[in-house]
Formats: structure tokens, sequence, C-alpha cells
């Protein structure tokens, strides 16, 4: 059984901005040397995540406008409210509230992703991609992918 491990930091552009990151996971793959098992790519923040889905400018739209319907960032969130909040507290959110960023990364679920591997090839589908998806502002971020097989 083999174990590898590879962290990518990157700049993102802020505001539901959404990175195709699946070469540099399929490259993590050829590098581990697995020809079968699983690759896990994962998120360590709470307000961005890693999904399967299309690489696609009308789904982002959709994606987006329907986030914004459901989340929006006008609305009161005790998250932000400084009178309140006594935990986790980071300089830079007392600036821009993310309570936003926190509900809609619930809504979207687990922090990463994990897909197959044959024959030392992702087993996505037709049109699925690997998107790293930021739900908050412009931020230094990371993703890892930690690939387990044979």
């Amino acid at each position: 059984m083999k174990v590898f491990q590879h962290e990518t930091r990157l700049r993102t552009a802020g505001g539901l901005s959404v990175r195709d990151i699946t070469d540099e996971v399929n490259e993590a793959v050829r590098t581990s040397g697995v020809k079968d098992g699983i690759a896990c790519v994962y998120s360590p923040h709470t307000t961005c995540c890693v999904r399967v889905n299309e690489f696609e400018s009308g789904f982002f739209d959709d994606f987006a406008a329907m986030l914004r319907r459901l989340v929006p960032a006008e609305t009161y969130y005790a998250h932000d409210d400084w009178d309140k909040r006594t935990e986790n507290i980071c300089p830079e959110d007392m600036d821009v509230g993310n309570g936003h960023s926190h509900c809609m990364a619930m809504l979207l679920g687990t922090a990463g992703e994990s897909v197959p591997i044959r024959d030392g090839v992702l087993q996505l589908g037709q049109w699925q991609r690997v998107l790293f998806i930021e739900l908050d502002r412009e931020r230094d971020r990371r993703w890892i992918v930690q690939v387990v097989g044979t």
C-alpha cells in the first residue's frame, strides 16, 4: 500500500471564484505511482471547498446566483456581530464579515472529494473536473491531495 500527499498553495480571486485543479490532481496521482486506489482532495479551510462538477461558465453563473439567493451577503449573521461573537476571532474578518461564506460552505457539504483511481487515472466522468471553490474574499489558501493505493 502506498500513501502519497501533495499540498498546493494559491491566492484566490475571492467572491465565489472557481479554479479547475484537475490537471494538478492528475499530476499528483502520476507522481504517486499509485495505479489503483483513491485520491482524496481536501480544503483545510471553512469558507472554501473542493467539488467535482463541470467546468462551464453558464453553470458557474447559475451556481453563484443560486448561492447568493439562498445566502445573501447583506443579511444579518451572528457570526459577524462583534458585540456577540467571542470565539475564533480573526482580526481581518472584523473588517469584512464572512458569515454568509460559512453558511454557503455548510450548504455545499464536506470540504473535499474522493475520486477513485484505476490504472493510474482519475475515474472522472466525461465532463467532470475537480474544482476548488472560494466562497469568501481573496485569500491565501491551500488544498491537499492524498493518494492511497497500490
